[in-house]
């Protein structure tokens, strides 16, 4: 509002006749903010005593004592927002009908006026209801769910079979015998008709269609829509949205003989359907076993100038069950209807109506309801052209109207003299100011004479007065009225604003300066008429809602320039995961990008290529990208931006470490999806310490101390909250909320669907800035499984860190079971207590903050520099590299530093629990001592507290700790309460079972381990229940619930046992895709096939002979031939042994010194094998084979067979296998 001061403002708004108050005037400049400064030239003003905000008037002498000082809008910087006091009420935005007028554009921001002002904004205002009291309709349909059928069969029987079994079995007939099932529920349809005047009740017949959904009377709803032919014939088709064709087929294919569909025909009776008799045909025509009846929108008494005059009378239904009725007209007819007509019931569109039909059709003897009924009769002759009536003046049709309209109909019409007379608003008028009244009142109005429709408005009717009927109507409405009629009508929408399903197109606007914001393609005068003269359709006031619920609803009205839009539609995604607000994001990201230039501005071409890096990734990591193929090509062309932006920023600036951050993220992503190593090695080297501008940040990082504050960094660095150019930022880098796109630790990055790793990224936004706690802690985010040496099948969360729990598949849901777990010193360690979410904790929104972490100001330490969370950051993530590339010695002092700067940061807990995760992962890798890592499990488990994301991967982790160090106590305890937090239907629980399983199936095949076999068949099974039917995982769960049921055969003898595991064996060997997983399953096939043809003598020996080649094929063809592989060194064993029960001793030699050679590889690529197989494997060379081996003893049959041997952990190692 250039050249007009507060004080003026205030005064104008005073003289318009508002009382405002001081948060009245700081919404008015907030809402002024945001559609942006009117021109010099606005427009002239209308009428100083109108109630618009923005009339022009002239400014009333003296002070005003609730105005804010006149100096504090200019003190103000430009794009500083004015903070309202919170107890003075808002003010009110207009709400106007929309222009079909086209508006100007310019450049990618929204529709602007012709003078290039943004006049207004689209919003969805409340549709109001077409039919009063839907509660009560449905009630009344709900009666119809009596309604019985004269069909034999009322019900859904079924066949008895064992019946029928018996039957036949006595009586040599077979006979199928029925037993009763559920009593059938009819059906219903709605034939609309098609008339011109139909499509202002398009709206009741959803309603309705509505009411019989939800009344729960119906099997099945379904709406058509009624058309004719060239020749007459009736056609119905279903509805047909913009652009399409419906495709029409003959009513007759709706008729229902069984009388199982009940059909209402809507309609007002005077279209062409039933001017030429088409519709009195089709009534005529259809069964009269099949209930059916006209609902008429129009009110009675204009009934009998309709093409089916109805009359009162008893509609008589007999004692039979059906829809056929009969009717007695309440007065002798003047003229008796032919013998051949039907009556039909007409139904008007209320409750009581429709409870008398329900009632007649329910009712179980004769029964019979006062109701209207017409004749179809198939003759029905087509109306004659008659002549059109003389002009009427509008004098003369208001007398008319008055004359014969219901009381209701009268107060309506004048009412919407002061109202747009669009369809929507229209209802919206009568339901708040006559909301006794329904459809029959708007159609009296709609059909008395005194409204025209306006051309080209066909499918979203609007309607005017003339000016002289307007006028007429207004004379009975005074000022005060008029304005109820506004008050009413933004109450109703205020109360619904944003909360309903039904919403009709509107535009909000603020008058705030000297013009109407409305949006039309010229300025509009007080009235709501456009200045310009023209007859377009103009945009005309119909409501005001407080200013407080826009903005609650519509929190981002207009963005300044398309970088800053795209950082708010990236938060926006963080909490609505809407992937339509990523793609707009992208766009107004691109725009930034095609309008910036290295050389002019480089901190802003360096902002704009991080943001659109950014959210690319976070559309890389939708369902829809993944599905659809996209994802590998969205994270190159990442990659390709934030490279650049890397190469664009300032050298030591802070651009450059969120550019670096970003891009060695992306990289990560890029090797989890392809395998390729360089992808890692380059992500390296962007976060080598050497490398600006980590020296630098490095150095500010440990020299900080809490507590001194301070923002450290170039001199020239914009403050916090400003990026380069001086415009606001949000959501990135080190500054305040996270950022979606940049999974520096967790959720949405760790994982990928390759299964290489179970961690999240480290940068940008996410780059865990945060807490700090008792002891370590480290940043990041670990997969629920292999941290702290897990074992496998628990690998890595697809896509997901720890942190907040969060996976493409769901996170960990339910409560703790408040038990305890060891701590590092061995005692109990107590639950800590709940750790509240945060903001940007990556717990409740897709790409935010994926370790977990906060960032200074948004939940950490307000005072934490940037440099020092740009450092935890770097040390996380490569830290989780190092981890990746299998280097746990070197990403050991990277994730103790990261501890450190943890500590010192007082992160929040959500933050150091993944983190110490990652930690004892490395430490376990590294070999470190046990206590050690025992004591980060600990941390990280009191930092979960009671929060079940974050609790169940250091219950995973710590119960994978505890099976390796041999406590097998403590790993079932910690895996049983881990498998009780995670979702039911969820991987992470399958994920579990399988790791537990595989624990319990280890100790199950040493020569004590009876005592468990059970449970882990259990185990195994419940996880193979809960993976999915198509799961690449199934064939390698069957692998171990058969390996399960075989060492349960071994130590307890149950025959079927044996059976059962050959038959799963089987199945596990085809469904593996894994050639690895498909080693391991045939040498336990070979296995349970020997042990069969000891037992049961079948299968034959070569039976196993092949299944122990086709593991050592399999096995070369995982893990290669140099040095080869325990599974390749047992299968060879297994042939050899098997050979030598064949008799052929010389092979059998072979075979074992093949093995023998296998073993010494191994052991000369310091391979970890077992030297009870190598010694195995020796004796078995020099001992000679069995003659009968079928006769011995079992005990001397077991030391001669092969062993039972557990899966190996080499197909953990294969490359192409998928652990995510």
């Amino acid at each position: 509002m250039p050249g007009m001061g507060l004080d003026e403002l205030i005064g104008k708004l005073r003289q318009g006749g508002l009382q405002p108050t001081a948060e009245d005037v700081a919404d008015a400049l907030w809402l002024a903010r945001r559609l942006g400064a009117a021109s010099s030239g606005g427009g002239d003003g209308g009428d100083p005593g109108t109630d618009a905000p923005g009339a022009p008037s002239a400014r009333p002498p003296g002070p005003e004592p609730d105005a804010v000082p006149p100096d504090a809008l200019t003190a103000a910087a430009p794009g500083t927002p004015q903070t309202p006091r919170g107890d003075a009420p808002a003010p009110a935005v207009p709400l106007h009908t929309p222009n079909p007028a086209p508006r100007v554009r310019t450049g990618d921001g929204p529709p602007d006026r012709a003078d290039g002002v943004p006049a207004a904004f689209p919003v969805r205002a409340p549709a109001a209801g077409a039919l009063p009291g839907l509660l009560g309709l449905q009630r009344a349909l709900r009666a119809l769910g009596r309604y019985r059928t004269a069909s034999a069969r009322g019900r859904d029987e079924r066949i008895d079979e064992a019946a029928t079994a018996d039957r036949a079995a006595a009586s040599g007939i077979l006979l199928p015998v029925t037993r009763p099932g559920r009593r059938r529920r009819c059906d219903v349809q709605l034939l609309m008709d098609t008339g011109p005047a139909m499509a202002v009740w398009g709206e009741m017949v959803e309603e309705l269609r509505q009411a019989c959904q939800q009344s729960g009377a119906f099997a099945s709803v379904n709406v058509h829509q009624l058309y004719a032919d060239e020749a007459g014939s009736p056609l119905v088709g279903t509805t047909a949205g913009p652009g399409r064709r419906t495709r029409l087929r003959p009513a007759d294919e709706l008729h229902d003989p069984s009388g199982r569909r009940l059909t209402f025909v809507i309609s007002d009776c005077v279209g062409p359907l039933w001017q030429n008799g088409t519709a009195q045909r089709l009534l005529h025509g259809w069964p009269r076993t099949a209930p059916l009846a006209v609902v008429q929108p129009l009110p009675p008494r204009l009934w009998g100038r309709t093409a089916l005059p109805a009359e009162p009378g008893l509609l008589v239904r007999t004692g039979e069950t059906g829809g056929r009725l009969d009717f007695l007209p309440e007065d002798e007819p003047w003229e008796e209807p032919p013998p051949d007509a039907r009556p039909v019931p007409v139904l008007q569109p209320t409750p009581e109506a429709f409870e008398a039909f329900a009632r007649l059709l329910a009712g179980t003897g004769p029964t019979r309801e006062p109701a209207w009924a017409g004749y179809a009769h198939p003759a029905t002759a087509p109306a004659a052209v008659g002549t059109a009536p003389p002009a009427r003046s509008d004098d003369d049709l208001l007398r008319a109207f008055r004359a014969g309209a219901s009381p209701g109909a009268l107060r309506l019409a004048v009412y919407l003299a002061a109202a747009p007379l669009t369809l929507p608003v229209m209802q919206l008028v009568q339901r708040a100011m006559l909301p006794d009244t329904g459809p029959m009142e708007l159609a009296e109005v709609l059909l008395g004479g005194l409204l025209r429709q306006l051309p080209g408005t066909e499918d979203q009717p609007c309607f005017a007065y003339s000016p002289r009927m307007q006028d007429l109507l207004l004379s009975a409405l005074d000022q005060d009225t008029a304005g109820l009629v506004l008050k009413h009508c933004s109450a109703y929408v205020e109360r619904h604003f944003g909360k309903g399903t039904r919403n009709f197109a509107a535009l909000a606007a603020a008058r705030l300066a000297d013009h109407d914001p409305a949006a039309g393609p010229g300025p509009l005068a007080e009235d709501g008429t456009a200045r310009d003269g023209t007859g377009s359709v103009e945009a005309e006031l119909f409501a005001r809602i407080p200013a407080r619920v826009l903005r609650f609803y519509l929190p981002d009205l207009v963005t300044p320039d398309p970088l800053t839009e795209a950082e708010r539609l990236l938060d926006r995604w963080r909490q609505l995961a809407d992937p339509e607000l990523l793609r707009r994001a992208r766009e107004h990201a691109r725009v930034a990008t095609a309008g910036s230039t290295s050389v002019a501005a480089p901190g802003l071409t360096a902002r704009a290529r991080l943001v659109l890096g950014r959210v690319l990734r976070a559309e890389a990591g939708t369902a829809g990208a993944r599905t659809e193929g996209r994802r590998a090509g969205l994270l190159r062309e990442a990659e390709a931006e934030l490279a650049t932006a890397y190469r664009a920023a300032p050298a030591d600036g802070r651009e450059r470490a969120e550019a670096a951050l970003e891009l060695a993220s992306c990289r990560r992503e890029l090797w989890q999806l392809t395998a390729a190593p360089d992808h890692l090695s380059d992500a390296l080297r962007t976060l080598d310490p050497d490398t600006p501008p980590w020296p630098r940040i490095t150095t500010t990082a440990r020299t900080w101390q809490p507590g001194r504050g301070g923002q450290g960094g170039d001199e020239g660095a914009p403050p916090r909250g400003e990026g380069a150019g001086g415009t606001a930022r949000r959501g990135r880098g080190f500054d305040g909320s996270a950022d979606g796109g940049s999974d520096y630790g967790g959720a949405a990055g760790g994982g990928s669907p390759d299964g290489r790793s179970g961690h999240g990224e480290v940068a940008g936004g996410g780059s865990g800035y945060g807490e700090a706690a008792d002891g370590r802690s480290a940043g990041g985010g670990s997969g629920h499984g292999e941290v702290a040496g897990g074992g496998p099948g628990y690998g890595r969360t697809d896509g997901g860190g720890a942190s907040g729990g969060r996976s493409d598949g769901g996170s960990g849901g339910g409560a703790g079971d408040g038990g305890t777990v060891a701590s590092a010193s061995g005692g109990p360690v107590p639950e800590a207590a709940p750790v509240a979410a945060v903001p940007g904790d990556g717990m409740s929104a897709p790409g935010a903050d994926r370790d977990g972490a906060t960032v200074p100001g948004a939940g950490g330490a307000p005072d934490v520099p940037w440099e020092v969370a740009a450092h935890r950051a770097r040390l996380l993530l490569r830290g989780r590299i190092l981890l990746d590339l299998r280097h746990p010695g070197a990403a050991v002092p990277e994730l103790r530093e990261a501890c450190a700067v943890l500590v010192r940061e007082h992160a929040p807990d959500a933050v150091r629990g993944p983190a110490l995760l990652d930690l004892a992962r490395a430490l376990r890798g590294a070999g470190a001592e046990d206590a050690e890592t025992r004591q980060a499990l600990g941390e990280a488990l009191r930092a979960a507290g009671d929060d079940p994301a974050l609790l169940l991967p250091c219950l995973a982790a710590l119960a994978a700790f505890h099976d390796a160090a041999g406590e097998p106590g403590e790993a079932d305890a910690a895996y049983e309460r881990a498998a009780l937090l995670a979702p039911a239907d969820g991987p992470e629980r399958v994920r579990l079972l399988t790791a537990w399983g595989e624990s319990l199936l280890r100790r199950a095949s040493s020569g004590d381990g009876a005592g468990v076999v059970d449970r882990a068949e259990y185990v195994l099974r419940e996880a193979l229940k809960s993976l999915p039917a198509r799961s690449a995982h199934r064939g390698r769960l069957q692998g171990l619930v058969g390996s399960a049921l075989a060492q349960r055969f071994r130590h307890l003898g149950f025959l079927p046992d044996l059976f059962e595991s050959r038959h799963l064996l089987g199945q596990a060997v085809r469904a593996a895709t894994d050639a690895a997983v498909r080693a391991e399953v045939w040498l336990q096939l070979g296995r349970v096939r020997l042990e069969g043809w000891y037992h049961a003598g079948a299968p034959v020996l070569m039976e196993a002979l092949q299944a122990y080649e086709n593991a050592e094929r399999e096995a070369a063809a995982a893990h290669g031939g140099d040095p080869g592989s325990v599974t390749a060194a047992r299968a060879r064993h297994g042939c050899g042994a098997v050979l030598a029960l064949m008799g052929r001793p010389g092979a059998a030699g072979g075979a074992f010194r093949a093995a023998r050679e296998q073993w010494q590889r191994l052991v000369g690529a310091l391979r970890e094998v077992d030297w009870a197989d190598v010694e195995l494997t020796r004796r078995a060379e020099r001992e000679p084979p069995p003659v009968d081996a079928r006769s011995l003893p079992e005990r001397e049959w077991r030391e001669t067979a092969p062993p039972w041997w557990p899966w190996s952990p080499d197909w953990a190692d294969a490359p192409a296998r998928d652990r995510s």
